[in-house]
């Protein structure tokens, strides 16, 4: 009777020992689901966004260029049996178009259908489904770039009311059949599954609810042992009793592994759905859902894009199940069956704008730790407008191509580089900007940090400054020759041409782009207010008082030079340049907001005087070959050419667009290029293929500018009697206040002269 006592209670000891050490285990493992989902659930990349692109009636534009403005959007031709969010078709001057919903953090744009009308490659009218007009609509912005961490996993969270029935049933169906009635560990399930690969001679089925499959996706080493099955089913017993049957599916959509997108892993069925079919995951058909349903089980052997054949098998594998599960009706069941895989393969680099996106990167790391940038899901939307970027890309490399192919057998056949930036000059928006003509072979970022010398493009910044101390259009300069004693040596500036004018008006002087005028005047304005002036405008390069200096014989970078132009553009004023616009975090709070913020440089009067004159380097000077480029609306600009023709530069203006090009070596041996016949080719080719997004209008002289018409010869105001004049604009004061002394009536002429 003792020792059956005395076993009673060593069996009750080791019952309570193990009931204690399951309620041990419980509160432990317990603690470690709520600490581990307490916290952030997953690692998110950083979304880097365009800007959105406004289309409006009246715009230049045919069903073409708006084909390619959605496929940079991942928008895809309509099949013929439906239509979903994502496509378009092509109709006689039409395009409908079903809009995907653009939901992310700081941005919400609706889907639906909208139909646009051409007529005579102009955008006439966008109507909606229901015969609503719409004055513009916005295009959703284009993803640039995804800043991954170390694991480079990608994903986009959604929740579970915004996936589609009939994807939840489809993983359900095949993945865990029994999910809304077992309680983590499905003892049926693992018989039953057992039963199959037993009959079979080899593992057909497998055992895991889909929490066991959360679990061992999300807490535990992919390892096959008995220890590790343990926990798993233990720790899916826990999550049961601590979530909800909808969290926890919520979860294993978002955790599930979804295949390989080059080195980054696809997880999470709202990243599957945009990367294999184009669309959000709410908008999928049953045939798709039924499709990235069936790859859970291996999603590179079932990859659509890769295996089509295969997919479509084990897709109506899926579609079967489900038929026998009564979750689609026959009819569903027969019409998914015999659709086609549709995947829609995506040739979407990893890093799009690469220069432009490298230069967001640097001013967020001033911003963000990298954890923070890799891991916590911020959205940051930029001012880049892809289709100008776009453009920007081609135009430098097809202009360098053509330039190359010119050279002759025997010639230099090094690589030429070049840049071009695009700026808003009214925000300071950056909307383009390529610093070299390809990343994949070289990084380097020309437009920041290329410090080449400017040339005659520098010139405006020594006219305006003239004109700041009370010089005009008309005021005349010697074209003589000039030797300067400097550093101990005597410097002879020589014209381009090598000819010596005599006298000029300062409007010829600079539309012609004469070197001694110009040094000369830069030495009688004052080399030291010319350098005042380049540090309102922006120059942080070091520059020396040395009357070279009016010919660009200093350092800048591409950037610094395009900044410096905006205030031309924008009246005097000069806006502090934008590529982050916004920043929000995961959650949709606005971490950073860009406002437009400008300094006043010049007065509006001097800025438009200088566009004058730089209107006059497009119709009459030194850039006069860009009507002949098919440059035919209202611009300025100059050329500019360094010494041996290292450099070539053109930097030209519209009243809504500053645009910079460079041509050169990077170890700066010449190119045999000037400014004409090398980057204002760029320039034209660009300004060419974006005309769509342009809206240039004739630049207005203020009120503080008066117009007159003056003497050829004299400079002073035109008689009746002057037989060669012209109108020049002048800031009102100092307009010319006697008429031509060299021009008057017979009458009034010396008896010699009569």
């Amino acid at each position: 009777m003792a020792s059956v006592r005395s076993i009673f209670k060593i069996l009750l000891c080791l019952l309570l020992a193990m009931v204690l050490a399951s309620v041990g285990l419980y509160v432990y493992f317990g603690w470690k689901v709520e600490e581990r989902f307490a916290g952030r659930l997953w690692s998110i990349p950083s979304y880097v966004f365009s800007d959105s692109l406004i289309l409006y009636q009246g715009q230049k534009l045919d069903p073409d260029m708006l084909v390619k403005m959605l496929e940079m959007r991942l928008y895809r031709p309509a099949g013929r049996t439906f239509r979903a969010p994502g496509e378009y078709i092509v109709g006689r001057n039409r395009v409908e178009v079903w809009f995907r919903e653009f939901s992310f953090p700081g941005k919400e744009l609706p889907g639906g259908k909208v139909v646009f009308s051409f007529s005579k490659g102009t955008l006439e009218e966008i109507r909606s489904n229901d015969g609503k007009p719409y004055v513009y609509y916005e295009l959703e912005p284009v993803e640039l770039a995804r800043l991954y961490g170390s694991e480079r996993e990608c994903r986009i969270l959604v929740s579970l009311s915004s996936v589609p029935d009939y994807l939840k049933n489809a993983v359900i169906a095949v993945e865990d059949r029994r999910f809304y009635s077992h309680g983590g560990v499905d003892l049926v399930g693992i018989l039953r599954a057992l039963w199959v690969d037993i009959k079979a001679g080899r593992i057909v089925q497998g055992g895991s609810t889909i929490t066991q499959q959360l679990v061992k996706n999300y807490f535990l080493e992919p390892e096959r042992t008995i220890k590790r099955k343990l926990l798993e089913a233990l720790i899916a017993v826990i999550i049961e009793t601590k979530f909800t049957k909808d969290q926890i599916l919520e979860m294993y959509l978002n955790e599930i592994y979804m295949g390989q997108r080059g080195g980054v892993a696809i997880h999470g069925m709202g990243e599957a759905a945009r990367y294999y079919f184009g669309r959000n995951v709410e908008d999928l058909t049953l045939a798709e859902a039924a499709t990235l349903a069936g790859m859970i089980k291996a999603p590179n052997y079932y990859n659509p894009h890769e295996h089509p054949e295969r997919a479509r098998l084990r897709r109506n594998t899926v579609l079967q199940i489900m038929f026998e599960l009564g979750m689609i009706s026959e009819e569903e069941f027969r019409k998914a069956s015999a659709e086609p895989v549709s995947a829609f393969r995506i040739h979407q680099p990893v890093k799009r704008a690469p220069y432009f996106v490298d230069t967001v990167m640097e001013q967020l790391k001033e911003l963000y730790p990298p954890k923070v940038l890799e891991k916590e899901g911020l959205v940051i939307y930029t001012s880049l407008l892809p289709e100008m970027e776009v453009q920007a890309e081609f135009s430098v490399r097809k202009v360098l191509q053509d330039l190359e192919k010119r050279k002759r057998a025997g010639e230099d056949q090094r690589t030429l580089q070049a840049v071009l930036v695009a700026v808003q000059p009214k925000t300071g928006a950056i909307r383009a900007l390529v610093g070299g003509r390809d990343y994949a072979t070289s990084t380097y970022n020309r437009v920041l940090y290329a410090k080449r010398q400017p040339g005659s493009a520098i010139k405006p910044f020594v006219y305006v400054t003239a004109l700041h101390e009370g010089w005009t259009a008309a005021s005349w300069l010697e074209d003589e020759p000039l030797s300067l004693s400097v550093g101990g040596r005597v410097w002879s500036p020589q014209n381009y041409d090598r000819r010596f004018r005599g006298r000029v008006m300062l409007r010829d002087a600079l539309e012609q782009s004469l070197n001694v005028p110009t040094v000369r005047l830069a030495m009688t304005v004052g080399l030291d207010r010319v350098i005042d002036m380049l540090r309102r405008f922006g120059f942080k390069s070091s520059i020396e008082a040395y009357p070279s200096l009016a010919l660009g014989a200093f350092e800048v970078t591409p950037l610094e030079l395009a900044a410096a132009y905006t205030a031309f553009a924008n009246e005097g004023d000069r806006p502090f340049l934008v590529s982050i616009k916004e920043v929000f975090d995961s959650e949709g709070n606005r971490q950073q907001r860009k406002h437009v913020e400008w300094s006043e440089v010049i007065s509006p009067e001097e800025a438009f005087l200088i566009t004058s004159i730089l209107e006059g380097v497009v119709q009459r000077g030194t850039a006069r070959g860009l009507k002949a480029m098919g440059i035919d609306f209202p611009c300025a600009g100059k050329t500019g050419t360094t010494s041996d023709y290292r450099d070539s530069w053109f930097v030209g203006y519209t009243t809504d667009l500053v645009v910079l090009a460079w041509i050169g070596y990077d170890d700066n041996k010449p190119t045999g290029l000037s400014g004409a016949s090398g980057a204002m080719k760029i320039w034209a080719h660009f300004m060419k293929e974006i005309s769509p997004f342009l809206n240039p209008q004739p630049f207005y002289p203020p009120n503080g500018v008066v117009g007159v018409e003056i003497c050829e010869a004299s400079g002073a105001a035109a008689t009746p009697y002057c037989p060669s004049t012209r109108w020049d604009f002048f800031i009102r004061g100092t307009e010319p206040s006697i008429s031509c002394p060299l021009h008057k009536p017979a009458s009034e002429l010396p008896l010699w002269e009569r």
